[in-house]
């Protein structure tokens, strides 16, 4: 397989892939949706009853305009930074469990209204790396006598437990377009004329008297071409062994990252499916 970079950014990457098949694109697919691990909050513990403000000399209630349940959803959904080389899941971790910092993050979220609470406002409790990525995600909004106090704990997961931990989104691929013009005998210039106008990404330009083809890369195979040229001198099929791939993230981690750790788990997979498969008599 031959691996072109068309795209790399903070929270995106495109990938143009040759010599390969449908099949193990959307192996990579389905690894990057649902196996790479990473950090979110999966437990909050609420004060209740009242918030005392001393400089103030002022009680805040605790109630807020949203269930703690939605609160907690809320803060699940949070892009924790994840880096998988310090963190491990609770059940293979050293302290069995009971939480550590190999294993968890503790969050804490200390905010007196009237304001909005925002994803900046869940401080960590300790390196202050660990704060949340994107520092403009509402959380909830607190009148002018509520509080808000919780500390919320983040763990190691997968999308197959919940979408929280789910570190890749948008991810999909098609196969290279391949769009040909062969002028058939009955065609007109008019005839050629219309396809331009129909084709969405803008694929053709007729110029001195020829239909050509600009930006095949860019075709999504919806068939207008083919359809308003109706003596069949365009024709789109697809080259099944290139694909076009591409994947966002939530910015707990690169793109680059999700995608090794996708590659790496698949490779785990396939040795010990190979070495089963060598140890059948």
């Amino acid at each position: 397989m031959e691996v072109t970079v068309r795209e790399l950014r903070d929270r995106r990457l495109r990938l143009f892939l040759e010599g390969t098949t449908a099949a193990q694109v959307n192996a990579i697919r389905r690894v990057l949706l649902s196996d790479v691990p990473k950090m979110a909050v999966d437990d909050v513990e609420f004060h209740l009853g009242s918030i005392r403000d001393e400089a103030k000399a002022k009680d805040y209630d605790s109630a807020t305009s949203l269930f703690d349940e939605s609160i907690a959803l809320r803060l699940g959904l949070l892009p924790i930074p994840t880096d998988l080389k310090q963190f491990r899941f609770k059940a293979e971790c050293a302290c069995k469990g009971e939480g550590c910092p190999n294993c968890q993050i503790v969050y804490a979220i200390d905010r007196k209204g009237p304001c909005t609470v925002y994803s900046q406002d869940v401080v960590p409790l300790g390196d202050p790396h660990l704060a949340v990525h994107e520092p403009d995600i509402p959380v909830v909004r607190l009148g002018a006598n509520q509080a808000l106090l919780a500390y919320a704990t983040a763990i190691l997961g997968t999308a197959r437990e919940h979408s929280k931990w789910q570190v890749a989104n948008a991810v999909g691929y098609h196969e290279q377009p391949r769009v040909k013009v062969a002028r058939t005998k009955d065609c007109s210039d008019a005839c050629l004329k219309k396809v331009p106008g129909v084709c969405p990404p803008g694929v053709f330009r007729f110029e001195e008297g020829k239909l050509k083809v600009v930006r095949e890369d860019d075709c999504i195979f919806c068939g207008a071409c083919e359809e308003a040229c109706e003596h069949g001198s365009v024709t789109v099929s697809a080259d099944e062994t290139k694909f076009h791939f591409q994947f966002e993230t939530d910015s707990s981690m690169t793109p680059r990252e999700a995608l090794r750790f996708a590659l790496g788990n698949l490779k785990e997979r396939f040795s010990e499916l190979r070495e089963a498969v060598l140890a059948i008599p």
